[in-house]
């Protein structure tokens, strides 16, 4: 009997010293020895859990970046024993080289042990033969402040199936990101390997000197072993990570030898062109010619380039468009573009100097101040075309019977008659027929000139209560159209054609058909002034008061100037959204 109470005490004792210092939360890493880019994982396991367990993982960001978590429960028998617990699985990706600790975590109530791993740099032989690297490359380790630069990220990889790929997204402070067009792929032999390669290229402008980082570049995705042949089960995956180091540049001021009053312009070649679209040699007072400028820069962005400034010139008066501006690519290289046109109308005969244009820039290969020149231009005016002016011939008849052309003075039918004369063995019946379809050739030409003075004087009699511009169906096109009609109309100074030229482009810029009047125009506009100044030119159209034409020059000017802010405005918007467009990036991989 004091045998088996002894032997009963020292299995209690033993089964109490075990539940005693069991250790229900135990951690482990699968390796403590790595390359720089590569993952560490960290099992976490609890005893007797099947889930609901508090974990703080906080203390891990200072060394790591927590990529994946993953959690697998089990239970087991042994000899009639059941035993479970719960595999908290941490994917680790460690953020710098060297000797890291693993810190002590708290995981339902108690603290696991501290561990330590040790991060080799990587090299060019831990690349040869990877499944999975990449690489961050620059083109220049040193530039000039808001110059271009360009930076490329080219994930290597042997791996097929890669699901969710995932990049750091670049944001650096000072600094304006553009992304190249859409990310390339293509395949390249590395080491006498075949890797396939998917490449993001982006433009950097950073906008003050100094050091510019751009940071490491982490890629993370999953890839299924295939082991699962299930359709309703879930594939089995791992994490796969790889990193390119960041780099450094040396950002450079501006250019002490730079004018100081002209925009930075850094750019690896800037031309200007421009174009007229009306012959020089025939240009009257009252005539509008365009006048297009045109700005190329090669590593800017169309939206960098200044404006230019209108000049001014005494017998002209000019009116601004809007600018259009752009950008391209050409050769993973942004390529801005600036258009401005600007309308001008000839005031006075003579000799008119349009200014030229001189626009510095600097060449960053050179590192040169150049400037990009338009020389100036002389347009020779003439005077106000008369009515009777015209490139049409118009025939009259003179007093032997003979129709002439009224501009050249040249007699058709009295030299055909004459040659006719000439000949000695014209029949009689020729002659006779050709007097004849000079008769009947007369009396068409007098009754057709008849019929159109007749519509001419009837036309300018009757009321105008239309005008064809109401005709014209909505288009984006026909805006453009109506608004040289609308400046046309404001240089006449004539206030019914004013009218109908305003709601006709109230109308096309709008895209509104129910637009029809001055009142209509100014409800949508919106604008206190546009309506102020509608209401005086119906109050001058209509007589409610002593208004003339000549007295609401200066409100007309403005009109177009508060038309031309919101033409501006709206191509500023549009072209706003189509920036802020969401930009979906291509799959990885094709399927």
């Amino acid at each position: 009997m004091v045998n088996l109470l002894a032997c009963l005490m020292t299995i209690a004792l033993t089964l109490f010293s075990s539940f005693s210092y069991a250790q229900p939360v135990r951690a482990s890493l699968d390796r403590t020895e790595i390359v720089r880019g590569e993952t560490v994982t960290l099992t976490i396991r609890v005893d007797g859990q099947q889930g609901g367990v508090q974990m703080d993982l906080s203390p891990l960001e200072a060394n790591f970046q927590v990529v994946a978590t993953r959690t697998s429960s089990q239970m087991r028998s042994i000899n009639n024993a059941m035993e479970q617990w719960i595999d908290y699985n941490l994917t680790l990706f460690p953020l710098h080289e060297g000797d890291i600790t693993v810190p002590s975590l708290l995981v339902d109530g108690t603290y696991t042990q501290e561990m330590s791993i040790h991060v080799d740099p990587k090299t060019d032989t831990t690349i040869a033969g990877q499944e999975l690297f990449m690489e961050a490359v620059i083109d220049k380790d040193s530039i000039f402040v808001q110059e271009q630069l360009l930076f490329s990220i080219r994930l290597y990889y042997t791996i097929s199936g890669i699901r969710n790929p995932n990049f750091t997204e670049l944001d650096m402070p000072d600094t304006v990101i553009q992304m190249i067009g859409t990310p390339n792929q293509y395949e390249k032999l590395v080491d006498g390997v075949r890797y396939g390669v998917y490449e993001k290229q982006y433009a950097l402008f950073p906008q003050r000197s100094g050091t510019l980082e751009i940071p490491d570049i982490m890629f993370r995705g999953e890839v299924t072993d295939g082991s699962s042949r299930y359709v309703f089960r879930n594939l089995n995956t791992r994490t796969i990570t790889s990193y390119a180091e960041g780099h450094t540049i040396e950002v450079r001021e501006k250019p002490a030898n730079y004018p100081e009053d002209a925009i930075w312009l850094p750019a690896s070649d800037i031309t200007i062109r421009e174009q007229w679209d009306n012959d020089f040699t025939n240009v009257r007072i009252g005539d509008a010619i365009t006048r297009r400028i045109e700005i190329e820069a090669f590593g800017l962005d169309g939206a960098a380039l200044p404006p230019l400034e209108t000049p001014t010139v005494a017998s002209v008066n000019m009116y601004p468009e809007p600018p259009e501006i752009s950008r391209t690519y050409v050769n993973g290289n942004i390529v801005g573009e600036r258009i401005q046109q600007n309308s001008l109308v000839m005031t006075e005969a003579g000799t008119v100097r349009i200014p030229g244009v001189s626009l510095p820039w600097f060449d960053i290969d050179t590192e040169e101040v150049k400037y990009a020149t338009l020389d100036d231009t002389a347009i020779q005016v003439g005077p106000v075309r008369t009515t009777g002016q015209n490139d049409t011939m118009q025939l009259t008849t003179t007093n032997d019977g003979s129709i002439v052309d009224s501009n050249t003075s040249e007699s058709f039918n009295g030299s055909m008659s004459e040659a006719l004369q000439r000949t000695p063995s014209t029949p009689l019946w020729v002659l006779v027929l050709a007097a004849a379809l000079t008769a009947l050739l007369l009396a068409y030409t007098v009754t057709t000139v008849k019929r159109r003075q007749a519509r001419t004087a009837q036309q300018k009699a009757e009321p105008k209560v239309s005008a064809p511009m109401y005709r014209q169906s909505i288009a984006p096109e026909s805006e453009n159209i109506a608004y040289k009609e609308l400046v046309a109309a404001c240089e006449k100074n004539h206030l019914p054609a004013l009218r109908l030229a305003l709601i006709a482009w109230g109308r096309q810029y709008f895209a509104d058909t129910d637009l029809h009047n001055l009142d209509d125009l100014a409800q949508r506009t919106s604008n206190p002034e546009i309506k102020s100044i509608c209401l005086k030119l119906q109050q001058a159209l209509y007589g409610q008061n002593d208004q003339d034409a000549a007295s609401l020059k200066t409100d007309i000017k403005r009109l177009l100037t508060l038309i031309i802010s919101l033409r501006t405005e709206q191509l500023s918007n549009r072209k706003q959204q189509a920036k802020d467009q969401d930009f979906t990036l291509p799959p990885l991989y094709k399927s």
